[in-house]
């Protein structure tokens, strides 16, 4: 739940008393869709868009350098007055792309050309007021490298399957990641976006750590719990919530049969039925799982990959 208007950043209060919108996440999405238009009127350009030329437009000039503050991506006033954008190269460019979307989303909030705005990482707390700034930049990133209509327009005709999702992915020159969340939130259909990672359960994980500080009695080994392939988060659309359950808790297993594990395991991508049990979330669905993107250090005990699904239920 987010935040009382009276806890929100300056800044968030300021595009909500513009656009009129009480919620800041529509408010933001207005205001990328006014930029989105006026692009489109000055350059006739259709999607997938030029990123950079937006920025430019929107008063950012591009730099060369990496970023110096952050991983991933950064807005810094210069002494002449100018804003430069600084942006990763070593990352792959669906997610400099993403980055520079995020960025874009920094200058539609007030003062944006006076400080450092850095894109933080994905841990955040929308009850804290820069957090929930940098997830409203994420939302305007989603709105220009997926813009309404044309997205709504081409998932509305093609088949759902993830062959399919992994090639819009392409086609927009995004991650599947981010592609998914923003086919869940568009698509009239109830679905859900489940991301999983491989890991230990909470309780597991205190055990390991516990173990650790403690040495073992007589020399011997002592016995550790394996990683399964568990919830990090998921995303509902209003459809599944109507139908199904507004919640699926973390850190619940997947069994180690069907789409989802095979993707992983494979990593390749996969479509099927399958019965899950994740807490309030049970039944029988029609599953589309792709693998993705898995630092090494995150990677299952033989190498599984990451997963996103989509669920529909049956």
């Amino acid at each position: 739940m987010s935040p009382g208007r009276q806890n929100y950043h300056k800044h968030v209060q300021a595009i909500i008393d513009e656009t009129g919108e009480e919620d800041p996440f529509e408010a933001v999405k207005v205001k990328a869709r006014r930029v989105i238009t006026d692009y489109v009127s000055l350059f006739g350009e259709q999607p997938p868009f030029n990123l950079k030329a937006i920025a430019s437009v929107r008063g950012l000039h591009w730099s060369d350098d990496d970023p110096r503050f952050s991983p991933d991506s950064e807005i810094a006033p210069e002494a002449d007055g100018r804003v430069v954008l600084r942006v990763s190269k070593s990352r792959p460019e669906s997610r400099q792309r993403f980055s520079i979307g995020h960025e874009i989303g920094h200058t539609l909030f007030p003062e944006y050309q006076l400080a450092v705005r850095c894109r933080k990482g994905t841990e955040r707390n929308w009850a804290a007021p820069e957090d929930l700034l940098e997830t409203l930049c994420d939302v305007a990133a989603s709105e220009l490298m997926f813009p309404d209509p044309w997205f709504r327009d081409r998932i509305d005709s093609f088949e759902l399957s993830a062959a399919n999702i992994a090639e819009l992915a392409n086609y927009y020159i995004a991650s599947r990641d981010a592609t998914v969340r923003r086919l869940v939130e568009l698509h009239p259909e109830p679905m859900a976006a489940v991301f999983f990672s491989w890991k230990l359960k909470p309780t597991e994980q205190r055990l390991v750590n516990r173990n650790r500080r403690q040495k073992p009695l007589f020399g011997e080994a002592l016995r550790m719990p394996s990683p399964m392939l568990r919830v990090d988060y998921a995303i509902l659309n209003d459809a599944f919530e109507r139908v199904g359950t507004s919640h699926i808790p973390k850190d619940k297993s997947v069994p180690s049969v069907g789409p989802i594990h095979a993707a992983s395991v494979s990593q390749t991508i996969q479509d099927g039925h399958c019965h899950l049990d994740l807490g309030t979330l049970h039944g029988r669905f029609r599953i589309h799982a792709l693998p993705v993107f898995t630092s090494e250090e995150a990677t299952g005990p033989d190498g599984e990959s990451n997963v996103v699904a989509i669920l529909r239920p049956l």
